[in-house]
């Protein structure tokens, strides 16, 4: 009753199943395809036992065990082998051993059917055109690591065939090998349910493995121990005449179905980005002498698991909103894409770089600054990790293996470019359009945004500033050299400072309320606290005139004098908290520590549109809003 689609080699393969203890439900066809393979289709409704394998029909590595009673024991020259070849190396050579002897194998109609080396579609078999499109998936270094491994491990097992004296040793090349660990990683189960004490090895079970996967399908294994294997379809009464049954390896991610099983879904619900960073192990040992990397030290509420596991045998995962298993537990909204063990590291680097004590701060919820430094470098590191997987991959694949390779790649750019753009969205929210006032919120300012403002407020002191950047050279900060960025922002911030200060008559103005919220955060410095930066402090002690001009200034004064003698006729203010409050000796030098100061704390790289640029940012709301907006 079985018919099989006009294929012989089927009708042999049941003939020999069925008489051995096999079953095969007799409302279940095995029909052949180019495109499936051979494949099951039912002819009508049916129960719900599909087809049961006997452990005695199985081929693993367990049948060069004369101790194993519940396998077909073989005699075998790889019996020698064992514990000189790895297990699993053990088994490929067997399945490979028993191809080859042809009828003469028990297994010979089961091998028969099973498919040959021009339709594998696993990754191990790609050409370098099919592997053009993996570039910048992690797939790509994962499937140079395993053809190395399976090459080593080859060269290793025919020495020792040929040791022991296998007379067909010369036989087994590379692609058998290959061939044999395809077999075994498509179409093998673990041997854990039908052999639960032992170590776990993979089996092949004839016929079972016939059925092709569907993440829909609702299947049940039953596992009877020592004795037998029988696989259920639980929706079989609905069955219609010709449609495909599946078996469901429960949910897998698209790597491990393409390196595993030469397919892909195209939106594979449950898919993921696998990210790994490498923190420098110094870091990594520094932070833990510190203390950050105890459950209290772990910020924006995330969940503090990550810390019992070893960062370099685990792997952490990018999700896209929306994922099934849900996105990560954090206060604000566009971390929650990425792992925890991720943003606790660069929370690690944030706080070291700003020298920041962790008494000193809200762990839970640690303010402006901060966040908008997790935020950037974890938006550098995707941008730097995604620019190799860009969203569009213009070539059009030619074959089967690189329709699912590009089927992976594209859910992969997919995730990664989606996560970055939540930071994106983020940063963008902080920016200021050029040529529009600068807004009463925390900003980021680029230096387009401070000339505007400098402009708009003082055009003769634009005109001198733009004079001093040309003759210096640094209007080339365009040409992301953030060095030379962080000099400008310097001379910018001294130059709004002292405009203002002389011009006490404009304090409503947009400067001035920039330079408050700075001045609130970052005191006037004394002269004895020294300068770390002497080649920056030299430039602008010797070059800031060419920059600045102040009322009263004269032939012979410069800024740093008008400002020093202003200095000390400052009166104290009533009330609030002056910058300058009361009579100050050495404001210039002081003025220009100042600046220095702010653009050190204040001024981070950001990737933009442009490239990257540096910013200034400038905080100006206590409860930091705009850090636990939604972002749609």
């Amino acid at each position: 009753s079985h018919s099989s689609g006009k294929h012989p080699l089927v009708e042999e393969l049941l003939s020999w199943f069925t008489q051995n203890g096999g079953w095969l439900s007799p409302d279940i066809q095995i029909v052949y395809s180019e495109s499936q393979g051979h494949h099951m289709r039912a002819l009508r409704p049916t129960t719900p036992e599909v087809v049961t394998c006997p452990l005695k029909l199985t081929l693993s590595s367990l049948n060069l065990d004369p101790d194993r009673k519940e396998v077909l024991p073989i005699t075998s020259p790889l019996q020698q082998c064992r514990g000189k070849i790895p297990d699993h190396i053990l088994t490929y050579l067997l399945l490979i051993e028993q191809r080859n002897q042809g009828k003469d194998s028990p297994w010979h109609y089961y091998i028969a059917c099973l498919p040959g080396v021009a339709s594998m579609t696993t990754p191990l078999w790609f050409d370098e055109e099919d592997v053009a499109f993996l570039a910048g998936t992690s797939l790509a270094p994962a499937l140079k690591e395993r053809k190395v491994d399976y090459q080593k491990q080859w060269e290793h097992a025919v020495n020792v065939l040929k040791e022991v004296g296998v007379a067909w040793a010369d036989e087994v090349d590379f692609e058998s090998l290959l061939w044999a660990a395809t077999i075994f990683t498509s179409r093998a189960f673990i041997s854990t349910h039908i052999l639960p004490e032992i170590e776990t090895v993979p089996i092949l079970f004839p016929v079972v493995d016939i059925l092709n996967h569907s993440v829909t399908a609702k299947v049940e294994w039953d596992f009877k121990p020592h004795q037998s294997f029988t696989l259920r379809c639980l929706n079989s009464s609905s069955f219609t005449a010709n449609e495909e049954l599946f078996n469901n390896y429960a949910p897998k991610q698209n790597d491990e179905l393409l390196l595993g099983y030469g397919f892909c879904l195209a939106d594979n619900p449950i898919e993921q980005f696998a990210l790994k960073l490498a923190f420098p192990p110094e870091l990594v040992q520094y932070a833990t002498q510190m203390g950050l990397m105890k459950p209290e030290s772990v910020p924006f509420g995330m969940d503090t698991s990550f810390l019992q596991t070893d960062p370099n045998k685990e792997q952490d995962f990018l999700r896209a909103k929306g994922h099934p298993f849900g996105r990560y537990k954090n206060h604000v909204p566009y971390f929650r894409g990425v792992p925890p063990y991720i943003v606790h590291f660069f929370f690690i680097q944030t706080v070291l770089s700003l020298d920041i004590s962790l008494d000193d701060i809200d762990v839970e919820r640690p303010g402006e600054r901060i966040t908008l430094q997790v935020l950037v470098l974890l938006h550098q590191a995707l941008t730097q990790r995604s620019s190799a997987l860009p969203l569009i991959f213009a070539t059009e694949p030619q074959n089967i293996k690189q329709r699912f390779a590009k089927s992976y790649r594209d859910g992969q750019a997919r995730i990664i470019h989606a996560v970055r753009s939540e930071l994106q969205s983020a940063i963008d929210s902080l920016l200021i359009p050029a040529n529009t006032p600068l807004p009463q919120r925390s900003a980021l300012l680029t230096i387009s945004n401070g000339l505007a403002a400098l402009r708009a407020e003082y055009p003769a002191a634009f005109t001198k500033f733009s004079a001093g950047l040309n003759k210096h050279h640094l209007n080339k900060h365009r040409l992301n050299n953030p060095q030379i960025e962080r000099t400008v922002w310097t001379i910018l911030l001294v130059v709004y400072a002292a405009l203002i200060l002389t011009n006490t008559d404009n304090a409503g103005g947009e400067n001035s309320t920039l330079l408050t919220s700075l001045t609130s955060t970052h005191a006037l410095p004394r002269v004895e606290d020294g300068i770390e930066d002497a080649e920056t402090y030299t430039f602008l002690d010797e070059n800031l005139d060419d920059f600045l001009v102040l009322e009263g200034q004269g032939e012979e004064l410069g800024p740093s004098d008008v400002l020093d003698d202003l200095g000390v006729t400052f009166v104290e203010a009533k009330g609030e908290k002056a910058f300058v409050n009361g009579p100050t000796e050495n404001l210039g030098v002081r003025l220009l520590m100042w600046g220095m100061g702010v653009a050190q704390a204040e001024v981070l790289p950001v990737v933009g549109v442009e490239g990257v640029e540096m910013c200034l940012f400038v905080g100006a709301e206590e409860d930091g809003e705009w850090m636990y907006k939604e972002i749609s």
